[in-house]
């Protein structure tokens, strides 16, 4: 069994040799930049730059997946956004909201023809080629919450949730509809998965009820129109989440280590691939041996892909992706 057929079966919950240890969330290190002589700000903007940035990981470390693209900017650089690309160490961040209501957001056609789409859709294509056999690609895209709050504002889009219910369903509308049709773009590019990033859903932000009603709707509107796995990612705990998220028909769900895996296990197991959990400050600050420990007591404790918790710090030393990687064949 290779690597893509095993990702692709624990997606499909089908039985597997063993958990694969992939990257659905970003993946690169600044050691990483240096083993394959690709760096930021340069890699967000050349498709051949991007594809061996976004399988280091794999090619240095032994990874089972390639991940693409790396920046929760690329959608909203395309309606408009002022996108600050940063440096060698930091992810491009929008600088403000381009749109002020719901109206002002008009969706066309051409929107997956605008700005670095069509470099991400590219690096997708030139991904599949090179690794499709042997790794699965994995592609992502900013999650309908996420994406509203970076297009009209988190302050804005909150008191819409909370008070203009009408106003904020038609950005959410609006906004799912975006993600709907970047998804298929990527899935016809040659993406074997697509991970949904909605950091902006967690608990920390906003409460399991909250999620409930104004996000996971739209989580199920937009995991039903992609016809192909589909792995929602959000931070922090999440716990309280769970049984919501098990209504939105998601292949997986990538959490961290504030999320309770009995509850996981309890809610999802069987419905949905449990994807994590080896926390992202282990992993940039512990030791090889207490990487591979952790990453052994995640795949014990009923993890169906190992993965870290969330996106790797850039300063993450690459002895600990090692480490992590290790612990999934080591039987």
């Amino acid at each position: 069994m290779n690597s893509v057929e095993r990702l692709l079966r624990v997606l499909t919950h089908q039985t597997i040799d063993r958990p694969p240890v992939i990257g659905v969330t970003n993946s690169v290190t600044l050691e990483l930049m240096g083993s394959v002589g690709v760096k930021f700000p340069e890699a967000h903007h050349d498709p051949a730059q991007m594809m061996r940035l976004g399988a280091a990981a794999h090619e240095v470390c032994g990874l089972e997946s390639v991940k693409v693209p790396f920046d929760l900017t690329v959608e909203t650089g395309a309606l408009g956004a002022d996108i600050d690309y940063g440096t060698n160490e930091t992810l491009p961040r929008a600088t403000k909201p381009p749109f002020e209501t719901s109206e002002d957001l008009i969706f066309k056609e051409d929107y997956v023809k605008r700005g670095r789409i069509p470099v991400v859709l590219e690096a997708i294509r030139l991904s599949r080629k090179e690794y499709g056999d042997r790794a699965p690609v994995v592609s992502s895209l900013v999650g309908p919450f996420t994406l509203s709050a970076l297009l009209f504002g988190m302050e804005r889009l909150f008191i819409w949730m909370l008070q203009e219910p009408d106003r904020y369903r038609a950005a959410l509308k609006k906004a799912t509809r975006l993600c709907m049709a970047y998804a298929r773009e990527q899935i016809e590019a040659g993406s074997h998965a697509v991970q949904i990033a909605d950091p902006s859903s967690s608990r920390d932000l906003i409460s399991s009820e909250h999620y409930g009603t104004f996000v996971a709707p739209y989580h199920k509107e937009l995991c039903s129109a992609v016809d192909s796995p589909t792995v929602i990612h959000i931070c922090g705990n999440i716990t309280g989440h769970l049984n919501h998220i098990a209504e939105t028909g998601a292949s997986g769900i990538s959490f961290d280590y504030k999320t309770g895996i009995e509850e996981a296990k309890k809610g999802l197991k069987g419905k949905m691939a449990l994807i994590g959990y080896v926390p992202t400050s282990l992993l940039r600050e512990g030791k090889p041996e207490e990487v591979h420990a952790y990453s052994r007591e995640c795949l014990k404790a009923g993890i169906d892909a190992l993965n870290a918790g969330c996106a790797w710090p850039l300063d993450t030393p690459t002895e600990n992706i090692t480490a992590m990687v290790r612990a999934a064949y080591d039987r």
